[in-house]
């Protein structure tokens, strides 16, 4: 059964660029984490390395989510790395996913990102988009969150930037209700770190409901005036 789901993120931030694409040119910047509330729960995270990394591999320990992705100990041109996992059922509550990279031959910790989340209760599907914060100061992440009625979302979303222009795609297939008054509900969402200051139209597109449309504010980091003593 499909359930709300908020998810509050940190990023390790790295400057915005304009892309056409989630690999556009093999560089994912800034980085994307991007989640779909399906049974099994389907993750994505797309992000620029220098290491060549393996597939992940994840594990679970209570509310604890590490996925690993091993890598040779050499630094080779900038690629895309762009990579989903299932994650089964999660019942309600807050939950933490390490996403680390490591050497293939060694413990050596190359790269480290962590993604804060919660799901909560079941409640009402209220279809539409939503962006948190409505502003955000550069280099903070945003989270879009959308849903839709009598729909499912069986993958993560393509997210392509042109400018300012954030536009998702999101596949979906039509849902029926499970019994008399069960309206069933896609969820999912996409976090975006370290955007530059500006204003960025968003918009989530599919061929079976939407368009939806908003759009955030990222300011510039006001730096405190230190005076002389």
């Amino acid at each position: 059964m499909m359930r709300a789901l908020f998810v509050a993120m940190m990023f390790l931030s790295i400057s915005a660029m304009a892309q056409t694409g989630p690999c556009f040119a093999g560089i994912q910047d800034p980085p994307i984490f991007s989640l779909v509330v399906s049974n099994p729960i389907r993750l994505s995270f797309r992000s620029t390395t220098n290491f060549p990394p393996s597939r992940p591999v994840v594990t679970i320990g209570g509310h604890a989510i590490t996925v690993v992705q091993f890598a040779p100990d050499f630094i080779t041109s900038p690629v895309c790395n762009n990579q989903s996992v299932s994650i089964e059922d999660l019942p309600p509550g807050p939950y933490v996913v390490t996403w680390e990279y490591r050497e293939d031959m060694g413990a050596a910790l190359f790269a480290s990102f962590t993604f804060l989340f919660t799901i909560p209760e079941a409640a009402p599907c209220v279809g539409g988009m939503s962006i948190q914060p409505a502003s955000v100061a550069a280099g903070q992440p945003v989270s879009i969150l959308y849903s839709t009625t009598f729909r499912g979302f069986l993958e993560t979303p393509d997210v392509a930037f042109d400018g300012n222009q954030i536009t998702i795609n999101q596949s979906a297939v039509i849902a029926d209700p499970a019994f008399s008054g069960h309206v069933p509900c896609a969820r999912g969402i996409v976090q975006i770190g370290g955007l530059q200051p500006g204003y960025y139209p968003v918009s989530v597109h599919s061929t079976t409901f939407g368009p939806f449309s908003d759009a955030v504010s990222v300011i510039p980091i006001r730096r405190r005036a230190v005076g002389r003593h």
